[in-house]
């Protein structure tokens, strides 16, 4: 590869014999596969059979990229050292930010959504009516309990 190829150049080659359809029927079928899953535990099947630990990291990182990029205190450099990514991502997830402005709302609204539920209904206070402090207990809640 030459200094004038990018990564992304020679790693969309191998697709290059495919015609709109297959792409399209490709993509409408991840698509389908998420909105098939009924719960999360569903949605974790269909994550851990479909992507590598790489490919789940690279997603995961791509998000934490977005949140961190609406931290105003936070310059570029501060999230290149927090994440371990290049800026070549930061700069990578800031135009698809710009570009699908929807998505990463979405992601950002149901992250928001889990965790406050996540955080009424992990613990619970157990003691009799006349226990000034109450104990805490473990619910067994977790976030992959939070309904859609």
């Amino acid at each position: 590869m030459g200094p004038w190829t990018s990564p992304r150049t020679k790693a969309m080659r191998r697709y290059r014999r495919l015609t709109k359809e297959d792409i399209y029927e490709a993509l409408n079928k991840v698509r389908d596969a998420f909105l098939a899953a009924k719960d999360a535990e569903q949605v974790n099947e269909i994550i851990n059979s479909i992507l590598t630990t790489e490919e789940k990291l690279k997603i995961g990182r791509r998000v934490l990229v977005s949140e961190y990029l609406k931290v105003d205190s936070l310059t570029v450099r501060d999230v290149c050292n927090m994440l371990k990514v290049g800026r070549s991502t930061i700069q990578f997830v800031s135009r698809r930010k710009a570009m699908h402005p929807k998505g990463f709302e979405l992601i950002s609204a149901r992250t928001d959504k889990v965790e406050s539920e996540y955080q009424k209904k992990k613990f619970r206070e157990v003691g009799g009516s006349q226990l000034v402090f109450k104990r805490t207990e473990y619910t067994g809640f977790t976030r992959k309990d939070v309904k859609r």
